[in-house]
């Protein structure tokens, strides 16, 4: 066996005429994983995005090729009798994207119960980024309000609340908090919060995944015993793992409450990621954002179901919040930035404003209506299969499914509850039958791209075991024959798996 070249990282000139040929060749061969070559009807079932459309794609490249930066927001106007708005002063040479992302904020604020007049806004860099300039305001508002005992800030999310809340709570300075192994199920889900009490806490949910006002009162109970005033709630709509919402008008009623009885301050953050581009669509009269007083700041994700380009985070927040990050720039016309970003990309928000300006409400009514029609088939099939599954009943108004499977525990190899073996979710190394005895069941499900999550036996209480739960995304480019062959190939793996048991 000959000598492996030693591969080099250093930044230099091509030391060959065809090297830029073969660099871009590459580029071009980059592999889409929704639409694999080798495995056309076995598509990834766990990522939350889709192929973007031909028309999308066609109005990127000449905006890239423009290079226009959207630094700051844009959505700080006054407006006229007729509603006109005058915007405030931007970075120069950029005014016309600038009106454009004002426009499709408003535009997007409109079915969330906002208008232009009381809703701020900016596309970032995804989510997280959103959830993140969310809970930075939150933290600058809850800080202008008294606390005698300067205990800090406690911040209130679900075991399902999306991991960059806890990024959040750090990166804000608010607490620090670990995770800690349990002695009896030997898996990572004991929560240490920050010794100081403050920072994140974990609130009980019901067998929905939905927050329980009832443990959301026991644990607000317990830190205002301690002392603490001042709370931030971060409540999901449609979380990455089940679908599930959070009850955010039962949550406000709770604040409004609360606060007149007790003088605590509550800050209402909402997480409508995922289902931020379904629920206004297909249930315009639930209301879950700014139609609510107590609701202060929400993050949408365009990219998901908003059918945008990576990255397309959108962060809309009550008129005049965003003052209090606001940074004095002194070289940018205008002089201040109040976002996390800084200079970002103007691809999402006028690709947005295409969208919604072409399609208007009911094409994106549509859009979502068939990802709900095929959900529901997979359901229905879930709910038939022939090996032992628990399918989580899913929120009519969001297009994902929970489905926990538990394949039989193999001593040294695979441990109970833990889900499905993980040599059967990743692609199948270099081995042999005659060498390998379980070649026909590794990698089986690898193009499937599987992922998990915890979800608590117990769901009120947030420190009992966590069983494996798969995360199912049913998007556009998904279709029945695309479920069928998921489905046989699960089946078929689940009884070799079974005959690997019983050999042993």
């Amino acid at each position: 066996m000959g000598r492996r070249k030693t591969i080099s990282y250093h930044w230099q000139m091509p030391r060959k005429k065809n090297h830029s040929a073969k660099l871009a060749n590459k580029i071009k061969n980059i592999p889409s994983p929704y639409t694999p070559k080798d495995f056309p009807n076995k598509l990834p079932m766990s990522y939350p995005a889709t192929p973007l459309s031909k028309s999308i794609l066609g109005r990127s490249q000449g905006l890239l090729a423009k290079h226009i930066n959207a630094i700051g927001s844009h959505t700080h106007a006054e407006f006229d009798e007729f509603g006109f708005p005058k915007f405030a002063e931007g970075e120069g040479g950029f005014e016309t994207i600038q009106q454009i992302e004002a426009e499709a904020i408003w535009m997007l604020s409109s079915v969330l119960g906002g208008t232009p007049q009381t809703i701020d806004g900016f596309f970032c860099g995804g989510g997280t980024e959103s959830i993140h300039q969310g809970m930075w305001i939150g933290r600058e508002w809850l800080n202008t309000k008294s606390d005698s005992a300067k205990k800090g800030i406690v911040v209130f999310t679900t075991p399902l609340g999306h991991y960059s809340i806890a990024k959040g709570v750090e990166l804000t300075g608010m607490g620090h908090h670990s995770w800690g192994q349990c002695t009896r199920c030997n898996k990572n889900h004991i929560f240490n919060p920050d010794t100081n009490g403050c920072g994140l806490h974990l609130v009980g949910m019901n067998n929905s995944g939905e927050m329980s006002l009832k443990q959301l009162d026991k644990r607000f109970k317990q830190k205002f015993a301690e002392g603490f005033r001042k709370f931030m709630i971060v409540a999901t709509v449609g979380t990455s793992l089940l679908g599930s919402i959070d009850p955010i008008k039962e949550i406000a009623d709770y604040i409004n409450k609360t606060r007149r009885e007790t003088g605590a301050n509550f800050y209402l953050h909402i997480d409508a990621s995922f289902a931020g581009f379904t629920v206004p669509f297909v249930a315009p009269d639930f209301q879950f954002a700014f139609q609510i007083p107590e609701v202060m700041s929400a993050t949408v994700d365009g990219h998901k179901m908003g059918q945008l380009p990576y990255p397309a985070g959108i962060f809309l927040c009550r008129k005049g919040l965003m003052s209090l990050v606001a940074k004095s720039v002194n070289y940018v016309r205008g002089h201040d930035d109040d976002t996390i970003p800084g200079s970002r990309s103007c691809l999402a928000p006028i690709l947005a404003w295409y969208i919604m300006k072409t399609e208007g409400f009911d094409g994106q009514k549509m859009y979502v209506s068939n990802c709900l029609s095929l959900r529901d088939e997979l359901y229905d099939r879930l709910k038939q299969l022939p090996i032992p599954t628990q399918v989580f009943d899913p929120n009519p108004w969001v297009n994902q499914l929970g489905v926990a499977i538990n394949f039989s525990a193999l001593n040294g190899v695979h441990n109970a509850n833990c889900g499905i073996p993980k040599m059967i979710l990743e692609p199948r190394p270099n081995t042999t039958p005659e060498t390998d005895k379980y070649y026909h069941v590794k990698g089986k499900l690898a193009a499937y791209h599987l992922r998990a999550d915890n979800f608590p036996i117990d769901p009120s209480d947030t420190m009992s075991c966590p069983q494996t739960v798969y995360k199912l995304c049913i998007m556009p480019h998904h279709t029945l024959a695309s479920f069928d062959h998921f489905i046989t190939d699960l089946v078929e793996v689940y009884n070799l798996w079974e005959e690997i048991i019983s050999r042993s």
